[in-house]
């Protein structure tokens, strides 16, 4: 089966991905009191990619990781406002 882009998963797939993503992106932050690593967000993006294919939502890793690293920033400046390190 061919795998999908980020854009032609449907919507409430995306928001799973996204959610999934970010709660451990910043479940990262509070156990470590720091940032994670490029290497570390690989492994926080293989683990969510892992859980997706379970569920049988068929989106490559690669896409995951190149949404993930896009919304890094982001979350950092949203981590920042809650004050967790």
């Amino acid at each position: 089966m061919m795998k999908k882009k980020w854009v032609q998963l449907n919507m409430k797939e995306q928001i799973k991905i996204s959610t999934m993503l970010r709660e451990r992106y910043i479940n990262f932050i509070v156990e470590n009191k720091r940032k994670p690593s490029k290497d570390e967000r690989r492994v926080i993006a293989g683990n969510v990619y892992l859980e997706i294919q379970e569920v049988g939502c068929e989106v490559s890793d690669n896409e995951i990781c190149k949404y993930f690293e896009s919304k890094v920033s982001k979350y950092d400046k949203s981590i920042e406002k809650m004050d967790l390190y």
